[in-house]
């Protein structure tokens, strides 16, 4: 910015030092940042536009109109020129980094690409530029789990963090609340009443498949902690070593309870095949009473009936046990997959380094979780509240940009507690107590890519078919051992120790940095 460079000339390296780390977001309120700033002006004296290329959801699609980026640039005086991308994101990402018409600020969609292109040059390390971040650099600190989270193979980063949204899109297991109230039933604890409990409800509604699940065996990920496993490649807390879940013998008793719900019509017969389309009418249409899912269904779903809502209740079940090793748990996925980067080349890189790190303090929280007062929020006795005119958290979504990707790193997401219904709230106060430990994020070396997208490609293709065959019941569960014999031949222990080998590194750099 021609501005910028004046005070260059003016004020020397100093003033320019105290600009990017935020030192001049003087102003209105009284709270200071990591930085030691006042909050409340612009970062720089003129308005810029700067590019950005990001994910648009399906249920709220990105506007041009949106207030909170208007809220932002008056705040920072940066705006967007944004290029939403719907579908596919993958390939529009690494046609634009191939090219070289690399947008200022991008999303991407996994801490691979980030690292892969950023180790090439692509994007800013951010761990050079910590001295202008001191609010990022402070959140890291804070959060260590999410600094480990976000490493390249050589203790780089290139990848910047979402925070917060990952508690709304939490696994668990549901139960319609008002069936089972109609009927007498109760809730079940274990597989053996899950089993049960699905018998007497098939008897109920002849025409009915109880447990709804869909997308292939992505069920299996969630059902797997109840029985003292994992659905893939995990490290163990409690023995401080690496396993590999699907040839473990307690996956193939849960293995041999889903033979059993298929075989006597407890799921529905393509389950594999469904979509969320047919899982949620299944739900809707008094067709299923047990899922599996992301909690916000609780909330979302009955909306879609409109004035039938009232008729369709969900409330939260505490995860089912099926083994004695097993924990009444659901996974928790941890951090969301996406982040962002910043092109090496944008012309207006140390300026987009300091927007991002106004994101992490805590008015850039604040402002992204609850926009502006009188805008999108009024504040009344001295607590906050959203204005009447969103129904719920996916409304304001809709309607602000608040909280969709592109509009925030981090989110105070107790913020819309008052948005939920009772239960989701109750359900949102204890859904931790049964979740699993987060599962480390790791980056790999090429060499490591490549046992990962080879042998570990093999292993992976071999496991999806063979579970889905004992389930379908077109192999016998006697022939399970000779299925863990096959599948550690196609190299399971040589995947396990490129993890190992990553976790070790990982934890290292980390130990290094402290």
């Amino acid at each position: 910015m021609r501005t910028w460079r004046s005070k260059w000339n003016k004020f020397g390296k100093i003033a320019l030092t105290a600009l990017l780390s935020g030192s001049i977001l003087a102003g209105c309120a009284k709270e200071e940042d990591a930085s030691g700033s006042k909050n409340g002006s612009a970062l720089g004296e003129k308005a810029v536009t700067l590019n950005m290329m990001t994910f648009s959801h399906t249920n709220w699609p990105y506007k041009e109109d949106w207030p909170i980026y208007k809220f932002l640039k008056e705040k920072t005086n940066v705006s967007f020129k944004v290029q939403p991308v719907m579908s596919d994101y993958a390939t529009t990402m690494n046609l634009a980094i191939s090219s070289g018409e690399i947008p200022d600020l991008m999303m991407v969609n996994s801490l691979k690409a980030a690292n892969t292109h950023g180790s090439s040059g692509a994007f800013v390390n951010f761990f050079d530029h910590l001295d202008k971040m001191p609010n990022y650099k402070k959140f890291l600190e804070d959060h260590p789990d999410v600094k480990a989270s976000i490493l390249s193979p050589d203790g780089k980063n290139f990848f910047m963090p979402l925070y917060g949204l990952e508690q709304q899109s939490r696994r668990s297991w549901l139960f319609r609340d008002d069936v089972f109230k109609k009927h007498g039933l109760t809730p079940p604890t274990t597989y053996d009443e899950l089993y049960t409990v699905s018998k007497k409800l098939k008897e109920l509604y002849p025409g009915s498949y109880p447990i709804a699940v869909f997308n292939g065996l992505s069920p299996l990920v969630n059902m797997a902690p109840g029985f003292g496993t994992e659905s893939e490649y995990y490290y163990d807390y409690d023995k401080k070593e690496w396993r590999y879940g699907p040839s473990e013998n307690n996956y193939k008793t849960m293995v041999t309870y889903m033979n059993k719900f298929y075989k006597e019509g407890l799921v529905a017969p393509d389950f594999m095949a469904h979509k969320r389309k047919q899982f949620n009418d299944l739900l809707l249409q008094n067709k299923a009473f047990i899922a599996s899912d992301y909690i916000g269904i609780m909330d979302e779903l009955p909306l879609t009936l409109g004035d039938k809502a009232s008729e369709f209740s969900l409330d939260y079940m505490i995860p089912p046990v099926g083994s004695p090793e097993g924990k009444a748990q659901n996974v928790f996925g941890g951090l969301q997959a996406d982040g962002f980067v910043v092109s090496a080349n944008s012309k207006e890189r140390d300026l987009l380094l300091a927007y991002m790190d106004f994101l992490f303090s805590p008015e850039g929280i604040e402002l992204a979780t609850w926009g502006k007062e009188g805008e999108t929020f009024t504040t009344e006795n001295g607590t906050r509240k959203f204005k009447a005119d969103y129904k719920g958290f996916g409304d304001l979504r809709t309607k602000t940009g608040i909280a969709t990707i592109g509009a925030h790193t981090v989110l105070d997401m107790k913020a819309y507690d008052s948005m939920n219904s009772p239960k989701m709230q109750a359900a949102m106060s204890k859904v931790a107590k049964y979740e699993t430990k987060t599962q480390p994020r790791l980056a790999y070396t090429n060499e490591e890519n490549e046992v990962i997208s080879m042998t570990g490609e093999a292993v992976k293709k071999y496991k999806e078919e063979q579970i889905a065959k004992f389930i379908l019941g077109q192999k016998s569960m006697d022939e399970w051992d000779a299925y863990v014999a096959e599948i550690n031949k196609l190299g399971v222990q040589k995947v396990l120790d490129v993890h190992k080998a990553a976790f070790e590194r990982n934890q290292k750099f980390l130990n290094e940095s402290k």
